[in-house]
């Protein structure tokens, strides 16, 4: 967790502005579309911003939406390649 920001949160947010849908991310991170809908509401609330606008057939990200969503890739890829290099890295841990 970021403050009060979550690596699944921005997760959601990308896979939302991927796929066009609540409903899709659900069923793409196998999770109930009220989940995902809780976790974006709760990531606007937090953040203080609307994310999309809900008044069509489909969300559409807004305007700071579209730019979060760019921060939230590069926060994911960082987060992976965090992930990547500490499997890399040779357990130096001393045992007692």
């Amino acid at each position: 967790m970021i403050g009060n920001l979550s690596l699944d949160q921005l997760r959601v947010l990308v896979t939302i502005a991927d796929t066009g849908s609540f409903s899709a991310t659900g069923r793409h991170l196998r999770r109930a579309q009220s989940a995902i809908s809780q976790s974006i509401a709760t990531l606007e609330s937090v953040q203080g911003v609307k994310l999309f606008d809900r008044s069509g057939h489909r969300p559409t990200l807004t305007e700071v939406g579209r730019v979060l969503v760019v921060q939230a890739r590069a926060v994911l890829a960082s987060a992976a390649q965090f992930e990547a290099m500490a499997a890399r890295v040779p357990n130096k841990r001393k045992h007692r």
